[in-house]
């Protein structure tokens, strides 16, 4: 049986945190869109789980690999791997693209500029006027959680460092 290294910088608590934020991420927007599909009548919007469900797999598998690891050269790259994966996914693609662009933009512009300036930016389709609270919150949701996951995610890569 491999046991996890005992460096202090390879600990579960580092690895287990960007795991849990990353994940929760994508479990946030499989909901989110996954609720705006059924809610405007918009089946595309599933396409989100093609992306979000190999690379949730992706990332627990790489974090879990680095961590276990059996030397700090092996660890080390399935760390950065794993980081490259939650960097691109969860905290680019969904957390500032859909979560900040798509949703908080969206509505500083609606709610600071008026509808026309809304259209004028954001189309329909396939933007949705911000009309319903839940889709509005759990879109919004994305971008502070992207945040959390960069932080712990430097975090985890700063720790080689030391």
């Amino acid at each position: 049986m491999t046991t996890a290294p005992s460096t202090p910088a390879l600990s579960v608590n580092t690895h287990l945190r960007v795991a849990t934020s990353a994940l929760l991420l994508l479990a946030l927007t499989s909901l989110h869109h996954a609720y705006g599909a059924m809610a405007f009548g918009t089946p595309w919007r599933l396409h989100v789980l093609l992306f979000v469900v190999p690379a949730a797999i992706v990332i627990a598998v790489l974090l879990y690999a680095g961590w276990v690891a059996n030397t700090a050269r092996s660890a080390r790259l399935l760390t950065w791997a794993a980081a490259a994966v939650v960097f691109v996914v969860p905290i680019v693609l969904v957390g500032y693209v859909e979560g900040g662009y798509n949703h908080v933009f969206k509505n500083v512009v609606y709610f600071g500029f008026g509808e026309a300036a809304f259209h004028a930016i954001f189309p329909t389709p396939p933007y949705e006027m911000p009309k319903d609270l839940f889709f509005e919150i759990t879109g919004v949701a994305q971008f502070p959680l992207s945040l959390l996951t960069t932080v712990l995610t430097v975090r985890m890569l700063r720790s080689f460092g030391k």
